[in-house]
């Protein structure tokens, strides 16, 4: 390997370091809590080394958002390898949405967190579009689930438009996320756990989207068990030890 490409690889590296490290601090301290000299000291680098990565606190930050766009991408792309129906590898991307809240329950309030002004505008101009690369990338899988539904008839024509079924599954999965981040809508004594419920509220709307197999047709709790050992078994564990 030529020294400009280990070079290269060294600086990949030692940038995935700062994020993972990142990401942990982030979530044990919250934003305002993130340190970059604890970091640092973490890290075993020089906080001027951390600032040739990252212009700033909040372009690390960006950084850390970015790398769960990633994880959370491919998750999503896992779905379309599913051996099943095309409800069940949208159902697929609703598990590991799912998945993803338990795993790592400070990712949406990062991902919240950097869309506001005064973050956003402080990171750099390649580190924005870098998230939205990911960002996009996270709706590609799903968007080609729903175009093969179409083509394979299991949403007929009456049913709604691919952008309006896009649409409403990205709405129900923010706003599971958004009311299990200690909103606290509902009270604690009526049970309710959003991200629990979001599988099946996902199926609500297949169901009236007019995307076959309907629940009354097919077994879904088998679906998922099959999904969860075929696609997602080591994140799964992962969870459970946690």
């Amino acid at each position: 390997m030529a020294i400009a490409d280990r070079k290269k690889r060294a600086l990949r590296e030692r940038e995935q370091l700062i994020l993972e490290h990142a990401d942990d601090l982030l979530r044990l301290n919250g934003y305002l809590g993130l340190n970059l000299d604890e970091l640092a000291n973490r890290i075993e680098y020089s906080k001027a080394t951390i600032y040739n990565h990252f212009k700033s606190k909040e372009d690390l930050v960006l950084g850390v958002a970015t790398m769960h766009l990633e994880t959370r991408a491919d998750l999503f792309n896992r779905a379309l390898t599913f051996d099943g129906n095309t409800r069940e590898r949208i159902f697929a991307i609703g598990i590991a949405d799912q998945i993803l809240g338990k795993l790592f329950p400070h990712g949406f309030p990062i991902l919240q967190l950097v869309r506001t002004q005064s973050i956003w505008e402080k990171a750099a101009q390649e580190r924005q579009e870098s998230y939205f690369r990911r960002s996009g990338s996270c709706m590609q899988a799903p968007a080609e689930i729903i175009r093969q539904a179409r083509v394979e008839g299991d949403l007929s024509e009456g049913s709604p438009s691919d952008q309006h079924i896009l649409t409403g599954l990205v709405s129900l999965a923010k706003g599971a996320h958004l009311l299990d981040d200690g909103d606290k809508v509902f009270p604690d004594e009526l049970g309710f756990r959003p991200l629990e419920l979001l599988n099946d509220n996902y199926q609500v709307f297949l169901d009236g989207a007019e995307w076959s197999p309907h629940r009354k047709d097919w077994d879904y709790a088998a679906s998922k068990n099959r999904i969860v050992k075929e696609l997602f078994r080591e994140e799964t564990e992962l969870v459970e030890k946690q």
